[in-house]
């Protein structure tokens, strides 16, 4: 079977539908901490989103007019397909580019951003790219900006092949809204294309990049959100 993200990511669509509308990653519990936090921020907020897949998420956690400006990125024209109509009745000046994050971060303007958001999608690359997504994150945000980082993260102290079978026996005993079939395509894009770091790892990468407060706003099992900010 094929390991490309973009492939996978085409066959596990209708799964992954189906993990959001049953809660099995926790979207709505981290929606709801993520979205408490964007009220402090009123705007108007210019936000870049990193591996926004179809942005249905993204409209969820702002009130209307909070947003100015959009900016999604992602590796798959699919999903960027989907976004354009979802984002239609946003009210905000949209962009949607098919880019992987690091290029995204490295054309946009220098300090032009209040917010850089990313849901699970900072799991895929390596530590040292994820470094440099951190590194970037600094460049284009402004100076009272902050990164929000939804994801799956490692338990402290665990390593990825123990992570890789707890999280896949979690999958093939717990998430019976998916067919067996189902659960098999998730497994193998979590065993092909997952390389979760923990929390603290994250944290240090931020801290290295210039973010000096680093907050935990939900846990759910290996399922996190945070802020980083400047």
């Amino acid at each position: 079977m094929s390991a490309d993200p973009i492939t996978i990511f085409r066959k596990t669509w209708g799964a992954y539908q189906k993990v959001i509308s049953h809660n099995l990653m926790f979207h709505r519990e981290i929606a709801t901490a993520v979205a408490t936090l964007f009220e402090s921020r009123p705007g108007p907020l210019h936000l870049i989103d990193l591996g926004c897949g179809d942005a249905s998420h993204i409209v969820k956690l702002f009130k209307p007019g909070q947003l100015e400006e959009y900016c999604g990125c992602d590796l798959s024209q699919f999903a960027l397909d989907k976004a354009r109509k979802n984002l239609e009745p946003f009210g905000a000046a949209v962009n949607l580019c098919s880019k992987d994050m690091l290029s995204a971060l490295r054309e946009a303007p220098e300090s032009h951003y209040d917010i850089v958001y990313s849901s699970y999608a900072l799991h895929h690359p390596p530590a040292e790219s994820k470094q440099a997504v951190f590194s970037e994150c600094r460049h284009v945000l402004r100076d009272n900006g902050c990164i929000i980082l939804v994801d799956v993260m490692r338990d402290e102290g665990q390593a990825r092949q123990e992570y890789l079978y707890s999280y896949n026996k979690t999958v093939r005993t717990q998430w019976e809204a998916l067919t067996p079939d189902e659960r098999n395509q998730v497994q193998e894009h979590i065993r092909s294309c997952d390389f979760p770091e923990t929390a603290s790892t994250l944290e240090q990468l931020a801290r290295n990049a210039g973010f000096s407060k680093c907050q935990r706003l939900e846990k759910q099992t290996w399922h996190e959100a945070w802020c980083y900010e400047v």
